[in-house]
């Protein structure tokens, strides 16, 4: 693995040395290691700290990305609407150290390019993802005075599956279902507590998004009735969160809705991959493909996050890694934020971290994801994906000292055939009841 880690071009051991805890008591040894505009927010005046340093790990993203990238990774181009032109499959802009490779360096994506940054936000997009998600159960916190008061804890079903641009459907085919207009489809159900019980969001993304907007779709159980949601509610907070739909995944909008900066390449900490086993993981019973019974509170709060009670930065393990540091401007008038930074890990693009500024330019919310490596995952179905998803994500509203601490330690990328999908995603569900 070592070995692996250097020739993707991994930057030598610095202040910390895997094996080794960092506390409130040594804190300074990764101040280098977070980044600054965080720093304040995580690591400062958190008696709690407890970062378990473990060695860096390569993540192969699938063979036939790889084999995708390979083929198609010269061939990408941004369109006048800064859409997506003639992508195939794979890294579109090669910018991870394997995809240059694989591509013979004939047209790595350079840190110059007046382009860069939106080229980079097409990659995150287009990122090697398992085909997609499934969460058959998570839990959700809402939380008050920085974590101080527990509000309440929902628990649901969530699933996220792309329909085109398919590497791991190849050499036949890059669509789930043939003539397919979309490019993902997602859904999720809430089943607790009482008053969240049977709210359901579902969302079509077109391929075509720069033509043709998405489709969503909720239903509000007291209304008893399904209503459309518009593009430019994409940015409201979902249920009394703090977080948005364009917030999943740190940024799930459109690319081309945005302005993009490349702010270069940086080493820091993340915790991309967790040894632990938390909610719903720890719930007696629990299933890989389906929602089982409902946790506890005290099954929720078995693994301990800060600050915040949101964070990792209580009890996770982190690995040095190399990122990309982006910054995004929306375009659209009135959107909550000014603009925000994002940290992609370079190798996968798999989302880590992020903050967003409010219109004054104060700091807003800050987003966090904890990864897990779906070859050691431990969950049925997930081995082979070659992906590395999320088993946490969290969003800390620092203006007002609220926040909300999603867990699905059982979420896998277990693939669906074109029958389940078109099933599991049919609008006739959003009325049905579980």
């Amino acid at each position: 693995m070592a070995a692996a880690w250097l020739a993707l071009g991994a930057p030598a051991q610095g202040d910390v040395t895997p094996g080794e805890t960092v506390t409130a008591a040594n804190v300074e040894r990764v101040r280098k290691l977070v980044p600054e505009e965080i720093v304040p927010f995580t690591i400062e005046n958190f008696p709690q700290l407890e970062m378990k340093i473990v060695e860096p790990q390569s993540y192969p993203v699938h063979p036939k990305y790889l084999e995708a990238t390979a083929k198609y990774g010269c061939q990408a181009r941004i369109g006048p609407k800064r859409e997506l032109q003639e992508h195939v499959a794979g890294e579109p802009f090669p910018y991870s150290e394997w995809a240059k490779q694989a591509t013979k360096h004939a047209c790595d994506l350079a840190p110059d390019d007046p382009d860069a940054g939106v080229k980079i936000a097409w990659n995150f997009d287009q990122r090697w993802n398992g085909g997609g998600a499934h969460f058959p159960h998570w839990g959700q916190s809402f939380w008050r005075a920085r974590g101080d008061n527990t509000w309440k804890v929902a628990q649901g079903e969530y699933r996220r599956t792309y329909f085109s641009h398919r590497a791991d459907l190849l050499p036949e085919t890059t669509e789930l279902v043939p003539g397919t207009d979309l490019f993902f489809a997602e859904y999720s159900e809430t089943y607790d507590p009482f008053d969240l019980r049977g709210n359901k969001f579902l969302i079509f993304r077109y391929r075509d998004s720069h033509v043709r907007e998405d489709d969503a779709w909720m239903y509000v159980p007291t209304l008893r009735r399904v209503r459309r949601i518009s593009a430019s509610q994409k940015a409201d907070s979902v249920l009394g969160t703090d977080f948005t739909f364009e917030d999943f995944y740190l940024f799930s909008g459109y690319v081309w809705d945005h302005d993009w900066k490349l702010l270069g390449d940086v080493e820091l900490l993340a915790a991309l991959d967790s040894k632990r086993e938390c909610f719903p993981r720890n719930v007696p019973g629990w299933k890989p493909d389906a929602f089982g019974e409902l946790g506890s509170q005290a099954q929720f709060d078995a693994c301990p996050f800060g600050p915040y009670r949101a964070l990792p930065f209580a009890g996770e393990t982190w690995q040095k890694r190399t990122a990309v540091k982006l910054e995004q401007r929306p375009r659209r008038p009135g959107h909550p934020y000014s603009r925000r930074l994002l940290w992609l890990d370079k190798e996968t693009f798999a989302p880590l971290m992020s903050i967003a500024y409010d219109g004054e330019g104060r700091p807003f919310r800050m987003m966090w994801y904890v990864g897990k490596w779906s070859e050691t995952s431990g969950v049925p179905g997930d081995e082979g994906r070659f992906v590395n998803h999320g088993a946490a994500s969290m969003v800390v509203n620092l203006r007002d000292g609220v926040s909300n601490l999603f867990q699905f330690f059982t979420a896998s990328s277990r693939p669906f055939t074109a029958e389940e999908s078109k099933a599991y995603f049919d609008t006739s569900r959003l009325k049905g009841g579980r």
